[in-house]
């Protein structure tokens, strides 16, 4: 019920004005591509992608057969395969992962009905007000994005934005150590306020993408073009998570959950701890 009435408040949100134009009229003006810009509606700093090839996925394998030795719940890294380069038009995509005093400004003004599981009385805990949000629906985080004129980045758009053109293993480079996310078992084991760790930033000063939560991308969890693995799980059932978050125990201490093209699928429908999200919107010149 949760998810159905999320996708009617979409719905309801894409008729206003609210979601025909998500920024100001000063940025509809012919100008060269600024590096950042601001959200007219939710009022969030954006980062510039521009447009341009990055290399996609991986060709890594587990040479350990990690997932007998340790029950992983699907084999390491071949829902990844290949690695491939992919050309992709300019983006916006926010700084930070959209917080839970930023939520609740959506919920007021678009008097949306559904609360993340975790609030009591309406509201979050004042100490983690610039924390993510946490514990929503993939329909929810795609009815915020609506309201702001915005959309959730594609798993691509996501990839890019976390690893710049390089193919580079975390947002930062490719040399992993601790402290510099909140990552995995390493990190605090739940959220941090957004940007508190300013070495897990990307090439194109995005925050948080190694670490902090998992993130909700529009796509569903299918067989990347050239693929050979089979997956029973492939198709239009489970939405993607990109990235990597906090965690509180498990098998997440494996070096191949730290990486920032980690992928993961979950049904549309559940929410957990460690997920939230961050939005995206095309670049769209004018004049």
């Amino acid at each position: 019920m949760k998810k159905y009435s999320a996708v009617f408040w979409v719905c309801l949100l894409l008729s206003g004005p609210a979601c025909q134009n998500g920024f100001t009229d000063q940025d509809k003006k012919p100008q060269p591509l600024p590096p950042v810009k601001t959200s007219a509606i939710d009022q969030r700093e954006m980062v510039l992608v521009p447009a341009g090839e990055f290399v996609m996925g991986t060709d890594k394998t587990d040479t350990d057969n990690t997932q007998r030795q340790v029950g992983t719940v699907k084999p390491l890294f071949l829902d990844q395969h290949p690695e491939r380069k992919i050309q992709l038009d300019a983006f916006y995509i926010d700084r930070y992962e959209v917080t839970n005093a930023e939520y609740q400004r959506f919920i007021q003004a678009a008097q949306f009905p559904m609360l993340p599981s975790h609030w009591k009385d309406g509201t979050f805990p004042e100490e983690i007000a610039s924390h993510p949000v946490t514990n929503i629906t993939w329909a929810e985080a795609w009815a915020y994005a609506a309201w702001a004129g915005k959309q959730l980045p594609t798993e691509a758009q996501w990839e890019k934005a976390a690893r710049g053109t390089d193919g580079r293993l975390y947002a930062w480079g490719n040399d992993y150590a601790k402290g510099k996310t909140n990552v995995g078992i390493d990190g605090r084991r739940e959220t941090a306020p957004v940007g508190s760790y300013p070495e897990d930033q990307s090439p194109y000063g995005a925050f948080d993408m190694t670490g902090n939560v998992m993130e909700w991308t529009q796509d569903w969890y299918r067989a990347y073009p050239g693929n050979g693995y089979k997956s029973p799980r492939f198709g239009d059932h489970f939405k993607v998570l990109r990235g990597t978050g906090f965690q509180q125990a498990g098998h997440f201490f494996l070096e191949a959950y730290r990486y920032a093209f980690n992928r993961t699928e979950v049904e549309p429908d559940e929410y957990f701890e460690n997920v939230g999200f961050r939005c995206a919107t095309p670049f769209i010149k004018e004049g």
